[in-house]
C-alpha cells in the first residue's frame, strides 16, 4: 500500500512570545484518502445545485443525466484537489480510486459511462486546473442542454457551483 505525505505548518509559541513555524509531516495512505472521499461522495445529493439550475424533481431524465454529470465532475475535482495537496502521489492514488469504480457502479454499462465522463472532465480541467472553471461550465451547460436567455449568467452560475464543489472537496480531502 502506498502512502502520501502532507506537510503541515504548526506554529509554536516560544517563551519570548514570538510565533515560530515548525513543519510536521503527516503520512496518509491511499486507503485513508480514498475512504475520506468516498464518505463525502456518498453524502453528495446535488439537490441545491439542480434547483439552482432549474432542474426539478419532475424532470426525471434531465435530473438523472445531471446527477451523473455532477458525480463524474466531483470525482475529477477530487483528482484535481489531490494534485494540489499531494503532487508526488496524486496520479497514483487517483488511479487506485478509479480501480474501485466497480464497487460504486456495479453495472458495466454505467461504469463505462462514468469512466468516460470522468475522463472528459479530467481532460477539460487539465488546461486551467482550479484557476478558471468557465470552460467546464460551458461544457456542462451544453451537455445538460440548459436553456438560458443569458448564457453568460448561466456559465457564471455553473462556474460558481463548481468552485464551491471544488472548495468543499479540497477542504475535506483528509
Amino acid at each position: 500500500m502506498n502512502s502520501m505525505t502532507m506537510i503541515h505548518n504548526v506554529y509554536d509559541t516560544p517563551y519570548n512570545g514570538e510565533s515560530a513555524a515548525r513543519v510536521t509531516v503527516a503520512q496518509y495512505s491511499a486507503a485513508e484518502v480514498i475512504q475520506q472521499f468516498l464518505a463525502l461522495y456518498n453524502c453528495m445529493d446535488f439537490k441545491p445545485e439542480l434547483e439552482e439550475l432549474g432542474i426539478g424533481r419532475f424532470h426525471l431524465m434531465r435530473r438523472k443525466k445531471a446527477l451523473r454529470e455532477f458525480r463524474a465532475l466531483s470525482i475529477a475535482l477530487w483528482g484535481l484537489a489531490l494534485q494540489k495537496s499531494f503532487p508526488n502521489d496524486a496520479d497514483t492514488f487517483f488511479q487506485e480510486f478509479r480501480a474501485t469504480l466497480a464497487s460504486l457502479f456495479p453495472s458495466p454499462k454505467e461504469r463505462e459511462l462514468m469512466e468516460n465522463r470522468i475522463n472528459i472532465y479530467v481532460d477539460i480541467l487539465a488546461a486551467k486546473k482550479d484557476t478558471d472553471f468557465l470552460p467546464i461550465a460551458s461544457y456542462l451547460a451544453e451537455v445538460l442542454a440548459l436553456d438560458a436567455e443569458d448564457t453568460r449568467r448561466l456559465r457564471l452560475k455553473l462556474s460558481l457551483i463548481m468552485r464551491n464543489l471544488y472548495t468543499m472537496i479540497f477542504d475535506k480531502l483528509v
